[in-house]
Formats: C-alpha cells, sequence, structure tokens
C-alpha cells in the first residue's frame, strides 16, 4: 500500500485519498459537505490500528494539469 492525500489546489477544500499501487480513490470530497479531512484520518488511523498500513500519507496539491486530477474527480472551473 501506498497513499497520498491529494488537495485540490483551485478549491483547497476537496481531497482524496489515492492508493498509488492500485491506482485508485478510495475516498474523496470535502470539508463542509464530507468532513473529508476527518474521514481520511480515521480511515488511516484504522488501518494503523489494526497493523495494516502505518506509514501515513504524503500530502500533495494538484491541479488540473496532473494525470490523476480527473481520475480523482475533482472540481475545476
Amino acid at each position: 500500500m501506498n497513499f497520498i492525500i491529494y488537495i485540490n489546489e483551485e478549491f483547497e477544500d476537496e481531497k482524496a485519498l489515492f492508493d498509488l499501487d492500485e491506482n485508485k480513490v478510495l475516498l474523496q470530497g470535502d470539508q463542509y459537505h464530507n468532513g473529508i479531512g476527518s474521514r481520511i484520518a480515521g480511515y488511516l488511523e484504522a488501518l494503523d490500528d489494526f497493523n495494516v498500513y502505518s506509514d501515513g500519507a504524503d500530502k500533495e496539491w494538484i491541479n488540473k494539469d496532473h494525470e490523476h486530477f480527473k481520475l480523482v474527480g475533482f472540481y475545476s472551473e
């Protein structure tokens, strides 16, 4: 498992937890509607609690030019 937290440069409240190994989105949303920060933290904490994964996740700010931007489903003007 190799996770990263993507943050939308155009709308910083929008985040996604992305699995780089599987090339897929695990969680995606924004802070206001989904409380995404807490959901991502809880997901990673649960994996750590069950000794499944404990490396955390780096954060990366991305824009519409990033290869995973559309895959993640972020909002763009």
